[in-house]
């Protein structure tokens, strides 16, 4: 197991480049969970998943 301890330590730990790469994942991944989401809502919204029937018609306005 010592024997990979050098590489890791020069390549994963040292240096921008992890950094970059997670800012890189993390960008992608909130673009896709964000996407995600929306679907979601708009399912549970315009097609009534999960039983919750949101209409624009319901309002609290009397």
């Amino acid at each position: 197991m010592e024997s990979f301890d050098p590489a890791i330590q020069t390549t994963v730990v040292s240096g921008w480049r992890p950094l970059l790469t997670l800012a890189l994942f993390a960008g992608v991944g909130a673009f896709f969970f964000g996407a995600l989401f929306t679907a979601v809502r708009k399912g549970i919204k315009e097609e009534g998943w999960f039983g919750f029937g949101f209409n624009d018609n319901d309002s609290n306005a009397s």
